[in-house]
């Protein structure tokens, strides 16, 4: 089985709304929200047979929008509001599901 599993990715790049690329906004969602949920799926029943735990790395730039970082943070929200959702649907079946968001380590 399976008890515990940690989704860490994440990956990040810079730049204002009006000149991200859309590839860039893809590239890091696919990694940052889309990996973590096909992970996540794709153990998800050991976890529950185990009555284990889901943990989440996310961002405090999951809740809190900043300048310049829109790419990110509509991934790491993406990611947040999965792990909210699964933390509801879990709940019955003794999985807990914790989502930690540190500081942002970028800052000056």
């Amino acid at each position: 089985g399976l008890w515990g599993l940690v989704n860490n990715a994440g990956v990040s790049t810079f730049g204002e709304v009006e000149f991200a690329s859309l590839d860039n906004y893809k590239k890091v969602a696919e990694i940052n929200l889309w990996g973590t949920v096909r992970v996540t799926k794709a153990f998800l029943p050991l976890i529950r047979r185990a009555k284990g735990r889901v943990v989440n790395i996310t961002s405090m730039l999951g809740r809190m929008a900043s300048p310049s970082r829109s790419c990110y943070c509509i991934s790491k929200f993406g990611v947040a509001a999965f792990s909210d959702c699964l933390r509801q649907e879990m709940y019955r079946w003794g999985v807990r599901v914790i989502l930690i968001e540190p500081s942002n380590f970028v800052a000056a």
